[in-house]
């Protein structure tokens, strides 16, 4: 509540200053149209850092007849044309049912609603504002998710009782161009750092937060300041008042070093709030735009949790894109050298290629990607501090101690979309003791030696019984309305989970109706942890 009296009242008095034309949502869907343009040899676009803003896809400079329109005409009067009205509007709605099997079998659905709004204020002012409530009963594996981690993935608090939940979302900012190169945004919502469709840096899989973000570009660099307030909701059942809070400052510094060629670093930084014997709240020390937060934490003697990242990005041929990740919590080259599995050697990388008109036909994008995670991944020793908001990590949905191989297929006919998309991902498990699975568990819990010290050495991933988790989506949809993403869409849902001990499942989910991708979604979960 005090978040959104701030937010309101930062609007009210950007309102009295200028005008700008904000940002698209962060949806692959949405940004479609897009996004083989944004993508290809010789843009100067940032693809890697989303959400998109709307001066960038105007761009593009689509021709209005390639710009899909919706089915309805008052929709169009409503929403406008990306350099229409000063106002737009439009409904958020969905309406599926279907069948679901596995641990539990029976009729499923999802219902809900809400609508999304946008201000031109001016020439440099934006404000925004969506809205999305949702009412569904989960397929087996993601019910038993919901109940573990208290939270619908990415989605919010998961109300109600199983199979039944209800949940809701909202999103709003104030988007300022300050200048000719700097846009500042205060808002609710979701930021995406990377190429992949999954990001190692900083993905859109946990709930919205309050943000501060500044954006600079300049010639070939742009540079983004994240600044955010996130929540341990462990303890709080579900009440917003008694949630921890924690705080996060993030760079993101991205360069076209050539046509082909984007190089980009990221690196941040989470902390508590502290407690009622050392309370801390935001810790000044990190508002510092342009320095690196290592030294800091060196200066200030800060037990703070600090991230590192490295990313690379190659154009091959138009419209081929090789990307890569780098991310480094702790790292001792003497000990990778050995390859003893030492427990503090933290790293995750990733490299994929994803391809627009793949093979020269026109609306086929092809991504395959692999995903590797250590174990003890966005840990900490203070939980608090670990790498994740509302029960969900901030990166890639399994948490750490993984490795994932991505295949999707995408197909674009008029107002049809077709989409296979498949993952296979190898994963470890705990026990009583931590062997790097749970992020929500601190280091110190690995397994003891005859000295009742942890051991450090031996953890790696698949270890302790190792778990293979296949996902497969088909879906085929028929486009309402391209500006919130809704379709009239079928799709089936094929998910084996192969435990090295044990029974494994096999959850099978059909379903049929009107389904809105105004925010991204990932079906691809497994329950790494229980949250108390």
């Amino acid at each position: 509540m005090r978040w959104s009296v701030v937010l309101l009242a930062a609007c009210g008095a950007a309102a009295n200053v200028l005008g700008q034309t904000g940002w698209s949502p962060v949806s692959r869907e949405v940004e479609r149209p897009f996004a083989t343009v944004l993508q290809a040899y010789g843009s100067d676009a940032h693809t890697a850092i989303r959400p998109y803003a709307i001066g960038t896809l105007k761009a593009t400079n689509m021709p209005d007849s390639l710009q899909p329109s919706s089915v309805l005409p008052k929709l169009d009067t409503w929403a406008g044309r990306l350099n229409g009205r000063k106002f737009r509007w439009g409904p958020l709605l969905e309406a599926t049912g279907g069948y679901g099997s596995g641990t539990t079998s029976g009729t499923l659905y999802r219902t809900g609603g809400g609508f999304w709004a946008d201000l031109d204020a001016g020439a440099k002012v934006n404000f925004h504002l969506d809205a999305f409530a949702i009412s569904e009963r989960l397929p087996g594996y993601l019910d038993t998710l919901a109940r573990a981690t208290q939270v619908t993935p990415g989605e919010g608090y998961a109300y109600g009782s199983s199979p039944d939940v209800t949940h809701y979302d909202w999103n709003g900012h104030v988007s300022w161009d300050a200048h000719k190169y700097i846009n500042l945004t205060l808002g609710r919502g979701k930021n995406f750092f990377g190429e992949g469709y999954r990001s190692l840096f900083l993905s859109d899989e946990a709930y919205s937060y309050p943000y501060l973000r500044l954006s600079t570009t300049v010639w070939k660099i742009k540079y983004v300041n994240l600044f955010s307030m996130m929540n341990d909701i462990r303890g709080a059942k579900g009440v917003p008042s008694e949630y921890g809070r924690k705080f996060s400052s993030m760079h993101y510094l991205s360069w076209n070093a050539s046509k082909r060629i984007n190089l980009a670093v990221f690196e941040g930084i989470i902390w508590s709030t502290g407690d009622e014997d050392y309370p801390r709240g935001f810790d000044l020390n990190y508002l510092n735009p342009v320095i690196f937060y290592r030294p800091v934490e060196y200066r200030i003697g800060s037990p703070d949790n600090a991230l590192l990242g490295l990313g690379l990005n190659i154009k091959a041929g138009k419209h081929v894109l090789f990307y890569g990740q780098l991310m480094l919590d702790e790292l001792l080259m003497d000990q990778v050298q050995r390859g003893d599995g030492w427990y503090a050697n933290k790293q995750a990388f990733q490299i994929g290629v994803n391809a627009y008109e793949a093979f020269g036909v026109a609306g086929l994008q092809l991504r395959g990607e692999w995903n590797f995670i250590r174990p003890f991944m966005y840990t900490h020793s203070d939980t608090r501090q670990n790498y994740a908001h509302m029960g969900q990590p901030l990166a890639h949905p399994y948490g750490s101690n993984l490795q994932e191989a991505v295949a999707q297929g995408d197909l674009v006919r008029d107002r049809w979309v077709y989409a296979a998309h498949f993952s296979m991902a190898w994963m470890g498990s705990d026990n009583e003791f931590s062997y790097g699975n749970n992020i929500f568990r601190p280091e110190s819990d690995r397994p003891k030696l005859p000295d009742n010290k942890p051991d450090d050495f031996g953890y790696r991933i698949g270890k302790l019984h190792q778990i293979n988790l296949f996902h497969a989506e088909l879906r085929a949809g028929w486009t309402v309305d391209p500006r919130s993403a809704t379709r009239l869409e079928a799709a089936y849902t094929l998910r084996v989970r192969t435990p090295s001990e044990g029974d494994g499942t096999v959850t099978n989910y059909l379903r049929l109706g009107l389904v809105c991708h105004f925010r991204d979604r990932h079906p691809e979960q497994e329950v790494r942890y229980e949250l108390k």
